[in-house]
């Protein structure tokens, strides 16, 4: 073998390395929300969990307070559910304390 394809060897067995860490990055980040709600009779679908992630909000504790609401028998939607956090991002430090929040905003509606 030369010098060449070493490095050819070298250079794709980097770039295969950096594709998989990418497609794990994206299953962690995406995938595992989306599964989590979907198992729990909750679906949301991957859109919204990459919009609520580029806007900045963490989706593993929207989708849990909303995978909350939905056991609880509440018609609610992941819209209203990150609205209510939006609003309240200072109050709320875990999914429960969400869905508290989002029960008080039905019960004014």
């Amino acid at each position: 073998m030369n010098d060449r394809h070493v490095v050819f060897i070298f250079i794709a067995g980097t770039m295969f390395v950096v594709f998989a860490l990418i497609l794990f990055a994206v299953i962690v980040l995406l995938v595992r929300p989306w599964l989590r709600a979907a198992l729990n009779a909750a679906p949301v679908p991957l859109i919204p969990i990459v919009a609520m992630r580029l806007r900045g909000n963490p989706p593993t504790l929207l989708i849990d307070a909303y995978i909350a609401l939905k056991h609880a028998g509440m018609s609610t939607t992941i819209g209203d559910v990150e609205n209510v956090y939006i609003d309240n991002r200072n109050r709320v430090s875990t999914s429960d304390d969400l869905v508290e929040l989002v029960k008080q905003r039905d019960d004014v509606d």
